[in-house]
């Protein structure tokens, strides 16, 4: 009964209390309370429920497993959310959690050449080459990753065994590389060779077409460059094709997702381009024309001769040697006059060259298009769709390019879309933990601000009251002072104890009076406590 009543009483003296209490200090007194008491409901909702920051993502089911279990060990909450990522509490620094998940082995880490350093004295040659294998293939993957777009990488080299003593037989080197790309990155024709050339520079006598590179979907990226290497990429019958699939896959996708859905149509084309090339050279000769023809040399030859002497004398030598040499007198005369001229002309000659040249044109396409046939379009007219799909294509692609077989094949079929889903409930799940750090800083901000208002508003009351009872005093006392001063003009009387007091305080406020209010405060104080 005495807590009850004591109760009771405390209730009464509070009822009295408030209602003594003017409207405006009521509503502050009100919202001081509600602003305390939405502090320390956000304050309890955060220390059991903190905010929680990635640690480390794309691990396989295996590693995870062991990393939860060291943060268990270390007594450190987490979270595990979609793609094995692994969360954490924020006031614990990420860094340092790594470093500890590291030095523990838990955390694989790509390891390089450091690992040579490990070595014991009593390693084997094999050992060793063993060691700066997987060395070399940390500071590879080291190097890969490193480029844009990749999430992780891992090489696996396969280099000749030999010794010191024996080479043994030395096989060509090769390697495969595995890259792990971010979501919706493709690498670029450039980046795939870029990497082959990393590993082909990075390993000795291995060449450029002894290293694959696929990606975690099982694409082999790097026969794409393989089948460009003796060419140039630009003008490559491979590199033509693609582009030309790669064009019309987008025309023809972008123009169909407008219709029924972004997401929901795949395009595959296929195109066979005609290479013939086909070189004709025909050369003529006929006779050629005197009247016309074209001389190509001349010979003129003329020889006349005159006073020509007599034939004498036996045919030969024996008429001119003594003693049978018959001497030739001057009697007689002649002339011998020839003429000849021979003439070369040009044959003939006709040269036509015929070039028929249809590299690069298309001569076959077949186009395949597959719509998700969960798309809200459709509605059951999967028929009458087909058909309208198929002659758009066609018509389309006719204006465009002259193909003389076209096909194309129109079908719908239902969409796996859980991976879509996946990132979009992460990506949701994201943007809620954003907007509630932004809700809890600013309900902080406005809490600190209401406190700071109150507070101000406290010292500022507590001013006004302070200088009205000084006011309120200070009149009191001039008006006694007053009455004082009056009685003294009248009549002289004798002043008793209660007097001089009262005199010595009225002298003590008026030397106060031109002073800092607190002094005065201080001695209606005093004032106060002597007169009860």
């Amino acid at each position: 009964m005495d807590l009850w009543n004591r109760l009771s009483e405390h209730m009464k003296k509070f009822k009295e209390w408030w209602k003594s209490r003017s409207t405006a200090q009521k509503y502050l007194i009100g919202g001081s309370v509600v602003a305390i008491l939405i502090a320390v409901i956000i304050g309890v909702y955060v220390a059991t429920h903190p905010p929680y920051t990635l640690l480390i993502g794309g691990l396989s089911e295996e590693e995870a497993g062991a990393v939860t279990s060291k943060l268990e060990e270390l007594g450190i909450p987490y979270k595990v959310g979609a793609g094995n990522r692994i969360y954490i509490p924020v006031k614990y620094n990420v860094y340092e959690v790594r470093m500890k998940l590291a030095s523990a082995g838990v955390l694989r880490g790509d390891k390089g050449y450091e690992l040579i350093e490990q070595g014991g004295l009593g390693a084997t040659s094999f050992d060793k080459q063993v060691r700066y294998q997987i060395a070399l293939q940390g500071e590879l993957e080291r190097s890969i990753k490193t480029i844009r777009g990749i999430r992780a990488a891992r090489v696996h080299l396969v280099l000749p065994k030999y010794t010191y003593y024996v080479r043994g037989n030395m096989t060509e080197p090769r390697a495969a590389v595995l890259v792990v790309l971010d979501p919706g990155v493709e690498l670029t024709r450039e980046q795939i060779k870029g990497i082959m050339e990393l590993v082909a520079g990075a390993v000795e006598g291995l060449k450029l077409e002894n290293v694959k590179v696929i990606d975690q979907y099982s694409r082999v990226l790097s026969d794409r460059v393989l089948a460009d290497m003796n060419t140039m990429m630009a003008t490559s019958k491979l590199e033509l094709k693609m582009e030309l699939e790669k064009y019309y896959r987008e025309k023809i996708k972008s123009t169909l997702e407008k219709v029924f859905g972004l997401g929901r149509v795949e395009v595959i084309p296929d195109i066979k381009l005609n290479w013939t090339k086909i070189e004709k050279e025909i050369k003529r000769y006929e006779k050629p024309d005197r009247k016309g023809g074209l001389i190509r040399s001349q010979q003129t030859e003329s020889e006349k001769a005159v006073n020509m002497p007599p034939s004498g004398g036996a045919v030969g030598s024996e008429s001119n040697i003594p003693p049978g040499y018959q001497y030739i007198t001057g009697e007689g005369s002649g002339s011998y006059e020839r003429n000849s001229q021979v003439v070369n002309y040009e044959l003939n000659e006709t040269y036509e060259k015929i070039i028929q040249n249809e590299e690069g044109e298309i001569k076959e396409m077949s186009i395949s298009v597959v719509v998700d046939a969960s798309s809200s379009v459709i509605k059951g007219q999967a028929t009458k769709w087909a058909s309208e799909v198929k002659d758009l294509v066609e018509k389309g692609i006719a204006a465009s390019a002259s193909v003389t077989d076209l096909k194309v094949a129109v079908a719908f079929l239902p969409f796996d879309r859980s991976l879509e889903k996946e990132l979009y409930s992460a990506k949701l799940e994201e943007e809620k933990r954003t907007k509630f750090r932004l809700f809890a800083t600013g309900i902080l901000l406005l809490t600190v601000i209401m406190f700071m208002l109150v507070y101000l508003l406290m010292l500022q009351i507590k001013k006004k009251k302070a200088k009205k009872i000084i006011e309120e005093r200070k009149s009191i006392l001039e008006e006694e002072l007053r009455k004082a001063l009056m009685e003294e003009e009248v009549e002289e009387e004798i002043l008793t104890e209660e007097s001089k007091e009262m005199k010595e305080l009225t002298d003590r406020l008026e030397r106060a009076f031109g002073k800092d209010p607190a002094d005065i405060a201080y001695v209606i104080k005093l004032w106060i406590g002597s007169s009860s």
